[in-house]
C-alpha cells in the first residue's frame, strides 16, 4: 500500500500573507505523526505494519481545513469556485508537477523499459489526478497485481483529494444556499455532509467485502473519511468544552491512530470497519482543539522540529516514495539500513528545498494571486510539461522493449547451447549463464498464450471458459486443470500437441485451487464461486472422457475454518477425493509438482541487480512451498496417477535461481516465463507420453 496526502498543505485562507492566521499547532502534530507512519511503513514495513494508515488521517485533516474555510467564505457565484480551485493549483500543482518530472526523467535512466512503460502510465494519469482509477483496474488483475510498484504510484490519494476538491465546493455551495433559505444553514450542510459520509461509508464497507482490491483505491470508498473532517467542521461551535476534557479526546485520538498503525497489516480490510479507528482518532484530536490545554498533546509533542516536519509533510511525502524506488534501481542493490537512512534524510532536505523554494513561492506570488488566468495558465503548462514528458518517456520505453524482444527473437533463432534448462541437464554449463538472453522487460511479458487469451475463470468464478490448443481433429484428447500454476505449463505441452495431432482443454481459475472444499479467496461469493467452479470443472472433464488429465496447482490460499496448522492435510485429503474421481472412471492423472516461489519478482531483481544476476536467488527450502496434490499423487495405488517434479532443473544446491541458462525463470513471483518452459519439454513430453501410451 502507498499514500500520498495533499492534506499536508497548509488550511487555505484569502487572506494576506501577513494577516494569515497561525496552523493550529495540534493539526500540525497530527501532519507530522502521519507522515511519520507513510514513510516510515515505506521504508521499515515490518516495524509499522498499518503505517498506510497515515493517508486516512490526511484525507480527515483534508476534510475539515477545506469543509472549515467553504463554511467561512461558501461559493455563491462561479468566480468564488474559480478563486477556490485556483488556491489549489497554485499550493499543490507546482510541488507535485517538480516532483513527476524529475521521476520521470530518473526513471527513464534508470528503470527497465517495462516498467519504464508502466511508470510513465502511471505519470500521465497522476498528471490528471486519475492515477486511483488506473491502480483500481489493475488491482482486479491477478497477474497485475503482483507487479512490483512504479515510482509515482503514491499519486493516487493525490488524485483522490483532487477530485474531493472538485466537487466539495460545488456541493458545500448548494447546500449551504439552502440553509441560507431556510435560516439553518450549519445545521443543512452538518446533515449534508453526515448523508455523504454514511453512504460512502456503506459503499466502502460493501466493495471492501466484496473486492477488497479494488476498494482501497477507488474515489467513493474514501470521500467518508474527507467527509469526517468536514462533519466536524460543521459541528464546531464556538462553546468550548472544558480544557481538561478536551485534553483527554486529543490524547484518546492520537492514541486511536498508533493503536491502528502497529496493530494493522496487510492483511486489515481496509478501508472498511477498520478505518473507522484511524479517522475518528483524526477526528477527535482535531474536534478537541486542545492547543490551550495544558495537559493537552500539543504541550509535549507541539514543539518546533514536530511543527516543522507538519509544514514540510506534502514536500516529504512527494520525495520519500521516488526515491524508495528508484534508489536500488540506482544502486543496483536492495536498499540496506545506511541507506534506507539516507532516503529518509535526502526526503527532508528535498521537501524543505521545495517547500521554501516552490511551495511558498508559488502560493504568494502577487503576480498569481491577483490574476486567475495567470494562475490556470501555470497550471496548465505544468501539466503540459509532466504529461508530455511521460509520453516522451513511455515512447522512448516502448521502442527499447521492441530492440529487445527483436534481439531475443534473434538469439532464440540459433539455439545457443546451455539455453534455459539445458544448462541444469549439463553440468559443464554455467548454470546461470554467463550471458542474458531474455531482458527483464522481455522475461515481464513472456507469458503462456493461455494468458492473452479469454480462457481465464477470476472470482468470483462464474464463468465457465474452457480453451482448446492443438489439432481441432485430434488423435488424443488432453485436460488441464488447475489455477494459474497449470496455466503456466502450457508452452511446455504446446510442441507436442502439434506434433503429435493431439488437443489440449484449459479449465483453468486464477488463485482457486482444485479441492471440494472452501478456498478462502476475499469473500464469501468468491469462495462460493470457487467450489462451484471445481465442481463444475471436474464433472466436466470426466463427463469429456480425455486420454489424460494434467493437474497442477499452488497451493496458498487459506481453507475456510481450517487453521494454517492443518491446512496441508485438510487440502491433501480434498485433493485425494478429486484424484479418486478421476480414477474410479479410469481417466489418467499427471500431476506437475508446483515450481518454486520467488523472494520477489524475478525481473525486477534481474533489473536491479543488472550484471549480478546471479544473486537473485531464494534458498531452496523456502522458495519451494509444500504441495499436497503432488504429496497425494506420489502415493496413488490405482497405476492411473504420475507425477512430475522438475524443481531439479531450477533449484541446484540448495537455491532456486531467478535465471538459469541466461533465461529469466520466472515472469514475475512465482509462474513460468514461456521460454523457460519451453526449455521444460523433454522432461513434460516423456511424462505425458509415458503417460498417455
Amino acid at each position: 500500500m502507498t499514500t500520498s496526502p495533499t492534506a499536508l498543505a497548509p488550511a487555505p485562507t484569502p487572506l494576506a500573507r501577513g494577516d494569515r492566521p497561525a496552523p493550529r499547532r495540534d493539526i500540525q502534530v497530527l501532519r507530522a505523526l502521519a507522515v511519520a507512519l507513510v514513510v516510515v511503513y515505506h521504508l521499515w514495513p515490518q516495524s509499522l505494519r498499518g503505517g498506510y494508515i497515515g493517508v486516512d488521517v490526511f484525507f480527515v485533516i483534508s476534510g475539515f481545513l477545506i469543509t472549515s474555510h467553504l463554511l467561512k467564505h461558501p461559493p455563491a457565484r462561479p468566480r468564488d469556485l474559480a478563486h477556490f480551485w485556483a488556491r489549489r493549483v497554485r499550493r499543490l500543482l507546482p510541488a507535485a508537477s517538480l516532483v513527476l518530472l524529475v521521476t520521470v526523467v530518473a526513471s527513464a535512466a534508470l528503470l527497465p523499459s517495462g516498467l519504464l512503460m508502466r511508470a510513465a502510465h502511471e505519470a500521465v494519469r497522476a498528471t490528471f489526478y486519475v492515477e486511483n482509477w488506473s491502480l483500481a483496474d489493475q488491482a482486479t488483475d491477478y497477474l497485475a497485481a503482483d507487479s512490483s510498484p512504479t515510482p509515482v504510484q503514491h499519486f493516487w490519494s493525490l488524485a483522490v483529494e483532487e477530485q474531493f476538491y472538485l466537487v466539495w465546493p460545488v456541493g458545500i455551495g448548494v447546500v449551504a444556499l439552502v440553509g441560507l433559505w431556510l435560516r439553518r444553514s450549519r445545521a443543512v450542510v452538518a446533515v449534508g455532509v453526515a448523508a455523504v459520509l454514511v453512504t460512502s461509508l456503506v459503499y466502502g464497507i460493501r466493495l471492501t467485502g466484496d473486492d477488497p482490491a479494488r476498494a482501497y483505491f477507488v474515489t467513493g470508498t474514501r470521500m467518508w473519511e474527507l467527509a469526517l473532517g468536514g462533519l466536524v467542521a460543521a459541528l464546531v461551535v464556538r462553546r468550548r468544552q472544558p480544557a481538561a476534557l478536551r485534553a483527554v479526546v486529543a490524547w484518546g485520538g492520537l492514541m486511536a491512530v498508533l493503536v491502528a498503525a502497529f496493530w494493522f497489516s496487510a492483511g486489515t480490510p481496509f478501508p472498511g470497519w477498520a478505518a473507522l479507528l484511524p479517522t475518528v482518532g483524526a477526528a477527535a484530536v482535531i474536534w478537541a482543539d486542545a492547543d490551550d490545554a495544558y495537559a493537552g498533546p500539543t504541550s509535549l509533542l507541539g514543539g518546533r522540529p514536530v511543527v516543522a516536519l507538519g509544514d514540510i509533510s506534502y514536500s516529504v511525502y512527494l520525495w520519500h516514495w521516488p526515491l524508495v524506488v528508484l534508489l536500488p534501481f540506482a544502486l543496483g542493490a536492495v536498499l540496506t539500513w545506511p541507506t534506507r537512512l539516507a532516503v529518509l534524510a535526502a526526503s527532508l532536505l528535498l521537501a524543505w528545498v521545495t517547500k521554501v523554494l516552490v511551495e511558498d513561492r508559488f502560493r504568494t506570488d502577487r503576480r498569481l494571486t491577483g490574476s486567475l488566468p495567470r494562475t490556470f495558465l501555470v497550471g496548465a503548462v505544468c501539466m503540459a510539461l509532466t504529461a508530455g514528458a511521460a509520453t516522451a518517456a513511455g515512447a522512448w520505453g516502448s521502442d527499447r522493449l521492441d530492440r529487445e524482444r527483436a534481439t531475443f527473437a534473434a538469439v532464440q533463432a540459433t539455439a545457443p547451447d546451455c539455453f534455459g534448462a539445458e544448462a541444469a541437464r549439463d553440468r559443464s554449463c554455467d548454470l546461470v549463464g554467463d550471458r542474458l538472453f531474455t531482458s527483464p522487460t522481455v522475461a515481464a511479458t513472456d507469458t503462456p498464450d493461455v494468458y492473452r487469451d479469454l480462457c481465464w475463470n477470476n472470482a468470483p468464478f462464474t464463468t465457465r471458459h474452457v480453451c482448446e490448443f492443438g489439432s481441432s481433429t485430434p488423435g488424443k484428447r488432453i485436460a488441464l486443470l488447475g489455477n494459474s500454476h497449470a496455466g503456466h505449463w502450457l508452452p511446455a505441452l504446446q510442441g507436442q500437441l502439434d506434433r503429435e495431432g493431439w488437443q489440449l482443454s484449459t479449465y483453468l481459475a486464477s488463485v482457486c485451487y482444485t479441492v471440494d472444499i472452501p478456498v478462502e479467496i476475499h469473500n464469501d461469493a468468491a469462495n462460493d464461486g470457487c467450489v462451484a467452479w471445481n465442481t463444475w470443472a471436474v464433472d466436466a472433464v470426466i463427463s469429456s472422457a480425455p486420454d489424460l488429465v494434467i493437474m497442477s496447482d499452488r497451493t496458498f490460499q487459506p481453507l475456510v475454518g481450517v487453521s494454517d496448522d492443518d491446512k496441508v492435510a485438510t487440502a491433501a485429503q480434498a485433493y485425494a477425493r478429486v484424484l479418486s474421481r478421476f480414477t474410479d472412471a479410469g481417466i489418467a492423472v499427471l500431476v506437475l509438482r508446483d515450481t518454486p516461489a520467488a523472494a520477489e519478482s524475478a525481473p525486477d531483481c534481474v533489473a536491479r541487480e543488472r550484471s549480478r544476476y546471479a544473486q537473485c536467488a531464494a534458498p531452496a527450502d523456502v522458495a519451494i512451498e509444500p504441495d499436497p496434490l503432488a504429496d497425494v499423487a506420489a502415493q496413488d495405488t490405482t497405476g492411473l496417477v504420475d507425477v512430475l517434479d522438475i524443481n531439479h532443473l531450477i533449484c541446484v544446491d540448495g537455491m532456486c535461481r531467478d535465471v538459469v541458462g541466461g533465461v529469466v525463470v520466472l515472469f514475475d513471483w512465482g509462474h513460468l516465463t514461456a521460454t523457460f518452459a519451453r526449455t521444460l519439454r523433454p522432461e513434460v513430453e516423456a511424462a505425458v507420453a509415458a503417460r498417455i501410451g
